[in-house]
């Protein structure tokens, strides 16, 4: 997909440009939450702070206020195209918590409608209109961060003891046993050694008081402004995000894993910088020791291979630690007992294991359950329907998981209804699409879409001049051609359908028919011909005049080089193709039973792969592009070869969708 264009944004009311334009204070640097799934977004994000800010991304809303209790103080970026929430409610949360968080919402023109209210009042801090340039999203952040700086200077310093005290608040999990659990240890040999070791950790965790030891991720202080502070080393810097990261993966359990985001695995980041570094080793001390508290719990609920897992984790973050052997030795005796019970016993085993398998399914159906009521349907890992797929994947036939997933596209049809009722097509379509996927309820699917469309069609007969000045206004915006769903082809073609005879559309279309020839001549002076073809083509169909066609097409022969065979381009069938997946027959195309094809150019590389795919043309516009686009580059060929070396090659193919009879 194209990127979109950075277009320049309007800041809502009551903002000041001028304010925002000024840098962030020397050396203050700021700790930024995004709760946001858009790459474009993050993309531009990363590129406009460019390590001038912290940036913690946050997999959803408990994540992300997770990360501000850690950050103490920063700046809160939300992405309002977010489906997993309802904005406005998530941003009263996050302003009732964090009454001082300056918060930044990117979004549309109806999500600042929306919003309006929390904007003038001032628990919005910026509203960012999407799609925002590197520049726009640099100064709403560097003016955030401003005034986090600021208000924390203004707030008087809390002496060094407050956050110890907020820490040793935390409690730690109780430890539950269950009684079968307990009875079934009762028998074991080592239950007295065992328990006479559980109340030893105990009191020693709680006479060395560990969590005392926890480093939170703090904001710098900004210094008076005769004096600013100056900004840490790199090295420094780096050294203190990767400890405070360290401390929060301990406080939160991921002692070793996920990858790259565990405790360990931190502090050993943290060594290899720093290989003397105090805190670093007194932290893997402590995760080895939070471990072995973890290999105690696993084997009495008889999980050696859990224990055996964290045992070994413990070992590599701490092999002095003195009660490494005992736990081994407890491991191995619980080895032995188990290999004697699944001799005697192997029926017994695997009824065990059903019997577990059935229990978690079952808590993974609970969970989903409890997703659905509270309207987390999809778009997470803790989601309904990442659950109930979980739980399929464990038992593909389960008649539980079956029930769970028809409620489920149940509830994302309502979804979907309820979008298209508040007129947002785009939110119907994708719920749709999700519902489709889990393969129930096509024909209510089916229902939905011709709905929609009629709808749509409606939407067009009732407003011509919407469309007639969209299209307008994306000529002006250089938007031709992408994005498919909201370019100036795309709206005239909708205002063609409607009404072909409409008063200024023959002058809409002359002036894109002569932008899309302009653009393939700048394509050609960029030493790009097989791409203005396909402005040559769109320009052919909105009726450009045909002597203006042929002089660009003059213009690209002219361009292309002669005797070099990698511009050269040839019918695909000259190559041999090696690897070929289904093509993907798009869904709205196939609900609408429509048929066509979709004629592109690509260059078949040396090593046999696809890329720099065209479209030059396509019947009909806008259904069948992007599957022909995302066939092609999965492709594999035999490359040409010339004087015995492959060589690259430029092809041409018309590839047909067409629907199976019956």
């Amino acid at each position: 997909m194209a990127p979109k264009p950075i277009t320049a944004d309007v800041a809502p009311q009551g903002t000041a440009p001028a304010e925002d334009a000024k840098p962030s204070p020397a050396g203050a640097v700021t700790n930024v939450v995004v709760l946001a799934a858009d790459t474009t977004l993050l993309e531009l994000l990363k590129h406009a702070l460019d390590g001038r800010q912290r940036v913690w991304r946050a997999d959803d809303a408990m994540h992300a206020a997770d990360l501000l209790v850690a950050a103490q103080s920063g700046v809160f970026l939300v992405d309002a195209a977010l489906t997993t929430h309802e904005t406005p409610v998530l941003i009263d949360r996050i302003h009732e918590q964090f009454p001082d968080l300056p918060i930044v919402v990117a979004g549309r023109r109806d999500d600042e409608l929306e919003l309006g209210q929390r904007i003038s009042s001032g628990v919005v801090f910026r509203f960012l209109h999407k799609p925002a340039s590197a520049e726009r999203i640099r100064n709403f952040i560097d003016a955030a961060a401003r005034r986090s700086v600021d208000r924390s200077a203004a707030e008087p310093r809390k002496p060094e003891g407050s956050a110890l005290a907020a820490v040793r608040s935390i409690r730690l999990p109780k430890l539950r046993l269950d009684p079968a659990l307990v009875r079934r240890a009762a028998r074991l040999a080592a239950v007295p050694v065992l328990a006479a070791l559980v109340l030893w950790a105990v009191v020693a965790v709680v006479e060395q008081r560990p969590w005392e030891h926890v480093a939170l991720p703090s904001l710098p202080v900004a210094s008076a402004p005769s004096a600013p502070a100056a900004a840490p080393p790199p090295g420094q810097a780096e050294t203190a995000r990767l400890l405070g990261a360290a401390a929060i993966a301990l406080t939160q359990g991921r002692l070793a894993e996920p990858e790259g985001e565990n405790a360990i695995e931190l502090y050993r980041a943290v060594l290899i910088r720093d290989p003397g570094n105090a805190e670093a080793r007194d932290g893997l001390r402590r995760t080895a020791a939070a471990l072995l508290l973890r290999v105690e719990e696993l084997l009495l609920g008889d999980d050696v291979p859990g224990a055996a897992g964290a045992l070994d984790a413990a070992r590599s973050a701490d092999p002095a630690n003195p009660r490494l052997e005992f736990f081994s030795s407890q491991l191995e005796r619980e080895r032995e007992q188990a290999q004697t019970a699944s001799a005697v016993t192997p029926d017994l085993g695997a009824a065990l294991a059903e019997q577990a398998l059935t229990a978690q399914i079952n808590a993974l159906l609970a969970q989903a359950d409890a997703r659905m009521k509270a309207g987390r349907l999809a778009g997470g890992t803790d989601t309904a329907e990442a659950l109930i797929m979980e739980a399929r994947r464990l038992r593909p036939d389960d008649a539980g998981a079956a029930r769970a997933i028809n409620a489920l596209s149940g509830r994302m049809l309502l979804a979907a209804r309820e979008a298209l009722s508040a007129g947002d097509a785009p939110t119907a379509d994708a719920w749709l699409d999700r519902a489709e996927a889990l393969g129930v309820e096509t024909g209510a699917v089916a229902r939905l879409r011709a709905e929609m469309t009629s709808m749509r069609l409606a939407s067009v007969q009732e407003d011509r001049s919407r469309l007639l000045a969209l299209a307008n206004q994306r000529i002006a915006q250089g938007r031709l051609l992408e994005p498919t769903s909201d370019s100036a082809r795309y709206y005239t073609d909708l205002l063609r359908a409607a009404d072909p005879g409409y008063a200024g559309l023959a002058e809409t279309e002359s002036l894109l028919a002569a932008s899309l020839l302009g653009r393939a001549q700048e394509l050609i002076r960029d030493g790009r011909p097989a791409d203005a073809e396909r402005f040559i083509a769109a320009a052919d169909a909105a009726g450009a005049r045909a002597a203006d066609l042929a002089a660009v097409r003059n213009e690209v022969a002219a361009g292309r080089a002669p005797g070099r065979a990698a511009t050269e381009v040839l019918p695909e069938s000259v190559l041999k193709r090696t690897v070929s997946p289904p093509v993907r027959y798009p869904p709205r195309a196939r609900d609408r039973r429509i048929e066509g094809w979709v004629e592109l150019e690509y260059t078949v590389a040396a090593d046999g792969t696809t890329r720099d795919a065209t479209v030059l043309a396509a019947s009909p516009v806008g259904y069948f592009e992007d599957a022909a686009r995302e066939a092609v580059k999965a492709w594999k060929y035999e490359p040409k070869v010339i004087a015995g070396q492959p060589v690259e090659q430029r092809v041409r193919l018309r590839l047909v969708f067409q629907l199976a009879a019956g």
